[in-house]
């Protein structure tokens, strides 16, 4: 049976814990004492490092193999770090022998300490105890758990304790832990202090050993701190002289000026391109160039506003540099007047392109540029090969005998056209020589100049010239001759295009004139038709009014067939007058409707029509309006199975458009072009499913144009097709020959 300590017992071990020297003797001390509580024979305590994020060990108590680093805290499975974290203790903790503590049995006992910042948070209780039933941990929970505190550590025990002792235990440390804490805490802040100081010395030796002045400065200009050597430069020593004080104080004025001046100006704060200051040397009394780099500290180095100014020494880089400036100057000088002369006959030279020769009054040659000599040297960076020394020597040949003969004229100047050999290439070509004596005061010649004009691109050029002369007179004839005929290509398809437009003009013509020839005798044949299958002129039995009915179907067919070709010749001739009108749109599309209903009810197929109530009325050929929408209409049906034909009537910008809509096979966006043209029709085949002319279509495209208006479309290849017709609220009177508009457009 464990006694829990008296309350004199407690006083003093918290009393000799607040006295221990250091954070090991008081671990030490408390493990001990926990130790003789709990009457075990062996313990160690193990503190949570918040750098290395784990459980280290502090203290031991006949415990040798006990490792000095602990389990990571991220591993909760581990009895330990669970019971420190959620500030429970753990009875019979399980699988520590595996981790370097021994044998068991082992109860583990948190501590806790005050909460910082940087302190693990404590495990919440209920994810404590998942952990613990998963992890077959034995968790107890503490009596109380103190407000603003944080895990610590714990102390680890070997042997099996009762639950009172292991209470006892628990209370003891609980009550210890604070004093524990806070000589960890005083321990870890003199070991920074101690840390700090160090690293403030060996940055103060670094500052001192530097040979430039390095000075800390406030807003006021004051200086703060400084190195050895601004010392020297800004502060007065005792003993100093009265020479040295003057210098001390114009160095100081100097550069507060400078600092002054800097601020004024907004360039000390982060400015780092350097500025020249000039101070004096209190030792030697010369004057001392420094280089000023200034950069703001920052509240976090130093004051707020403080300035970090750099003073580099470039006095003596600075009189190297001006009196290296004098020396290169002087060089100069003394170049550009010994090489004047010299430079002048070589840049005559040197920038001309053509070779130079200079020769004396024996014709020998004196001076000469790279062009010459490529021609005339027979010694070079290179030895030549016979072939060119034997160009060299008959280049030299040809120009000293101009050059001889020239000497002995009394002219002062000489041309002469001549042909050259480049010995490098062997290629040939022509120059002109020309030469001038130069005399002296005498008149005496002394030098010839003679300068080598290649005159390949001029030789080239006159041949281009002429080559171009014969092939332009060739072009021309040439031009000449396709011109003319041209001229009688053109006057050919000319009349051939008149006799097409004569031609088409009385096709057209005819056509029209034939309305009535042509319609007069089918109608015969529709109306004796009509009397035969009513009985009028006898009974016919079923086989008769079958054959009858076939015959006035196929007449019918033969009179639309008839009435679009002469409406369609009508309107190419310009003999389809428009009667323009107040026309109702509401009414139009109605008696269109009537028209096609026998059509929609044979193929049992919905017809709509929507009319907007606010469509105006339009002043347009009301007959024209008609047919362009029967046409669209009886398409529709034609091309359309099952499903619904629609008309709509709208209002648009300078006129009403009326859309028809079927829900048919459609077309494809390949024929959406084809459609519009005459006797066409999508399928042209003999054998084709859909009968008609094919000028349908192209009929009411050139009736809109009539009209002013335009016809466009939408189609999905089995889908359906919309036709949407736009006419203006009065007709125009346009040109008739102006091309219809048609769009297509894209679903």
């Amino acid at each position: 049976m464990i006694s829990p300590m008296g309350d004199r017992q407690l006083a003093g071990l918290l009393s000799a814990l607040a006295e221990a020297p250091d954070f090991a003797s008081a671990a030490s001390y408390l493990l001990e004492r926990v130790v003789d509580l709990t009457r075990t024979k062996r313990g160690c305590m193990l503190r949570i490092d918040s750098l290395q994020d784990a459980l280290v060990l502090v203290a031991s108590h006949d415990l040798n193999e006990a490792p000095k680093s602990g389990p990571s805290l991220a591993d909760l499975s581990n009895p330990l770090v669970l019971s420190a974290l959620s500030l429970s203790a753990v009875a019979d903790a399980p699988g520590l022998d595996t981790q370097g503590f021994g044998a068991g049995p082992w109860s583990v006992i948190p501590f806790f300490q005050p909460r910082v910042r940087g302190a693990p948070p404590i495990l919440p209780a209920q994810q404590a105890t998942e952990i613990a039933s998963k992890s077959g941990i034995k968790l107890l929970a503490l009596s109380e758990r103190r407000l603003g505190t944080a895990p610590a550590g714990v102390i680890l025990l070997s042997g099996t304790i009762g639950a009172d002792g292991l209470a006892a235990a628990t209370d003891l440390v609980s009550l210890a832990s604070p004093v524990i804490a806070r000589l960890a805490s005083l321990e870890e802040a003199l070991e920074a202090g101690e840390r700090l100081r160090q690293q403030r010395e060996r940055l103060t030796l670094m500052v001192d050993s530097l040979p430039d002045p390095v000075v800390i400065t406030d807003a006021s200009n004051d200086i703060i701190a400084q190195n050895q050597r601004a010392v020297r430069l800004l502060n007065v020593q005792e003993g100093d002289s009265s020479g040295r004080r003057r210098a001390i104080e114009l160095n100081n004025l100097l550069f507060t000026s400078f600092l002054s001046r800097a601020v004024m100006t907004g360039r000390v704060p982060g400015s780092e391109s350097p500025r020249e200051l000039n101070l004096v040397d209190p030792d030697e009394g010369h004057d001392l160039l420094f280089e000023v780099l200034a950069h703001p500290l920052g509240e976090r180095v130093g004051p707020e506003d403080a300035v970090l100014s750099v003073l580099r020494d470039v006095t003596d880089l600075r009189r190297a540099a001006n009196e290296l400036e004098r020396q290169v100057l002087r060089v100069r000088l003394a170049e550009q007047k010994a090489t004047g002369e010299r430079d002048r006959l070589n840049l005559i030279l040197e920038n001309v392109a053509d070779p130079i020769l200079v020769t004396d009054e024996r014709s020998n040659i004196i001076l000469m540029n790279d062009q010459a000599e490529q021609l005339f040297e027979t010694r070079g960076a290179e030895p030549r090969s016979r072939r060119e020394i034997q160009a060299v020597q008959g280049n030299d040949t040809k120009v000293t005998s101009f050059i001889s003969e020239f000497a002995l004229l009394a002219t002062n100047a000489r041309r002469e056209r001549m042909t050259l050999q480049h010995p490098a290439t062997n290629r040939v070509f022509p120059v002109e020589v020309v030469s001038g004596k130069i005399r002296n005061d005498r008149g005496e010649p002394i030098a010839i100049v003679s300068v080598l004009h290649d005159l390949t691109k001029e030789v080239e050029v006159e041949r281009l010239y002429e080559a171009l002369k014969r092939l332009n007179s060739e072009l021309e004839e040439r031009i000449r001759e396709a011109t003319a005929d041209l001229a009688e290509q053109n006057a050919r398809l000319q009349w051939q295009s008149q006799e097409v437009e004569r031609a088409n003009r009385l096709k057209s013509e005819f056509l029209a004139s034939m309305s009535h020839e042509l319609r007069t005798p089918i109608n015969a044949l529709i109306g004796y038709t009509a009397l035969l299958l009513d009985g009028v002129l006898g009974e016919i039995n079923a086989r008769q009014s079958d054959a009858l009915q076939r015959g006035r179907a196929a007449a019918e067919h033969l009179l639309a067939l008839i009435n679009d070709i002469l409406d369609l010749a009508k309107i190419e001739a310009g003999k389809m007058p428009l009667h323009p009108e107040s026309v109702t749109l509401k009414e139009v599309i109605q008696e269109v409707a009537l028209q096609v209903e026998p059509m929609v009810r044979k193929k049992t197929l919905e017809f709509r029509m929507d009319v907007a109530d606010d469509c105006p009325v339009i002043h347009t050929d009301r007959t024209k309006v008609k047919q362009v929408l029967l046409n669209l209409l009886s398409n529709a049906v034609k091309f359309t199975n099952r499903g619904t034909v629609t008309v709509e009537a709208r209002c648009a910008p300078g006129g009403v458009r009326i859309d028809v809509i079927d829900t048919g096979i459609g077309i494809r966006e390949s024929d959406l072009h084809a459609i519009w043209e005459d006797f066409r029709q999508v399928d042209q085949s003999r054998t084709r499913e859909y009968g008609g002319t094919g000028l349908g279509l192209s009929i009411t495209r050139k009736l809109l144009d009539r009209l002013g208006g335009s016809v466009a479309v939408k189609s999905v290849y089995g889908e359906g097709s919309t036709f949407s017709v736009f006419l203006p609220l009065r007709v125009p009177m346009p040109p008739f020959d102006e091309t219809p508009p048609i769009s297509i457009i894209k679903p």
